[in-house]
């Protein structure tokens, strides 16, 4: 075990030496095109303690694009045309864990598990309600956690742990934490998402103010939650699907926001705090499909502090590769806002869901042709995750796996 590892585990804090200082198809997502470059949008209600995401649950939400300014760079508005190169090549075929991880912020096993569902391309589904049926025979299954988080960031209890031992338990299904910490966190404190409270004050507005007070209970929470997971999932992989939007506490929304480089050591703390207490832990940072080319690129750039395995996005699988179905070539972000450039940017894999509430789309997934979803692996994607599946969708997904190249070349 790496001393960095020894003293996430041991400390539950903070896991650097560089501390953040103190100081679809849907067209009613669109915000106004008034939006400032970069800022905040209408988030959903993050706060509700229900076991499933209610409307607006999620951090991609209602207005999640912008026509033309999200994610502009505030100061220039300049559009960056340079190339970006991959730096890590998709691994060879096979099973299991494959390349080594990042150094910095390593923790854990230092492996990077790039295949967390095996080499086939997965279908999933949020927990569905009732008893799980064929669902336990798809490849994963997700659950909302971190609702339970009390004021001070503490968990009274862990529903992920009771959901992982009362439905998962016997179940081939990989399990999938939607992990919302933060923004749970923020409703606990009076920062509802922006949409719940537009006018503030809302976590778009002081979620970053938030995050400077509350750092080391932050890093904590997720210390905490992967100790007591791993006590009941202590060896088949669990992914993790960090902070929806986690680029918004830079946003100049913020009274106090995050410079890239801040957000970059926090990604590098939450990873370090999940891996050093849950080896098995597959961890998977947000990609905000309505940010600029700069921002992608800064954002990711910073991100290579952190030891993340996946990248997960919202998208369709049917818009020649664009995550966004109205997306195409003339977009302000059309350079960036597409799967093949993010896995080549982060050399990571890619899983794509259909999102919740206001922002949720119609699955393309499972109605795609072959021939298409065979494109979208060969652009970095492993994985889609339909919210609310039509009927037959275990054993229609089953079927068109079969038909699919493999995720693992």
């Amino acid at each position: 075990m790496s001393m960095l590892s020894a003293v996430c585990i041991l400390t539950v804090s903070a896991c650097s030496d560089a501390p953040v200082s103190s100081d679809g198809d849907d067209e009613t997502r669109r915000p106004s095109p008034s939006a400032d470059a970069g800022g905040a949008k209408p988030r959903a209600d993050a706060g509700s303690q229900d076991k499933d995401p209610p409307v607006g649950q999620v951090a991609r939400d209602a207005g999640a694009r912008d026509a033309g300014a999200r994610g502009r760079d505030a100061e220039t508005g300049k559009t960056d045309e340079a190339d970006v190169e991959a730096t890590v090549t998709p691994s060879d075929a096979g099973g299991g864990v494959t390349e080594p991880a990042p150094s910095a912020g390593t923790c854990g096993t230092g492996k990077r598990n790039d295949r967390p569902f095996g080499c086939d391309f997965a279908f999933g589904t949020n927990d569905p309600d009732g008893a799980l049926g064929d669902f336990g025979k798809l490849p994963f299954l997700s659950k909302w956690v971190g609702w339970e988080l009390e004021k001070d960031g503490t968990f009274a209890r862990c529903e992920g742990c009771t959901w992982l031992t009362s439905r998962l338990a016997g179940q081939s299904a990989t399990p999938v934490y939607y992990a919302y910490f933060i923004g749970y966190l923020g409703s606990a404190n009076g920062f509802a998402d922006q949409n719940v409270n537009p006018n503030g004050p809302n976590l778009a507005t002081d979620g970053a103010k938030l995050l400077r007070a509350k750092r080391a209970e932050v890093v904590a929470m997720y210390a905490s939650y992967a100790e007591q997971t791993a006590r009941v999932w202590p060896d088949r992989p669990l992914v993790w699907l960090l902070e929806g939007d986690f680029v918004q506490y830079t946003y100049k929304e913020q009274k106090s926001p995050l410079s890239m480089a801040e957000l970059g050591q926090l990604a590098r703390d939450i990873t370090c705090a999940i891996k050093g207490n849950m080896p098995n832990a597959v961890v998977a940072i947000n990609h905000s499909t309505w940010l600029s080319d700069e921002v992608t690129d800064s954002f990711w750039e910073a991100m290579s502090e952190a030891d993340y395995d996946l990248v997960w996005t919202t998208g369709v699988a049917n818009n020649n590769g664009f995550f966004e179905a109205k997306a195409g070539p003339s977009e302000y972000n059309a350079k960036t806002a597409n799967y093949a450039y993010v896995a080549q940017k982060t050399g990571r894999k890619i899983l794509v869901d259909t999102s919740f509430g206001l922002s949720e789309m119609s699955d393309t997934w499972v109605s795609a042709p072959a021939a298409t979803l065979d494109q979208r692996i060969s652009e970095g994607v492993l994985a889609a995750n339909v919210t609310k599946p039509a009927a037959g969708y275990v054993a229609t997904s089953a079927a068109l796996t079969e038909q699919l190249q493999p995720v693992c070349k």
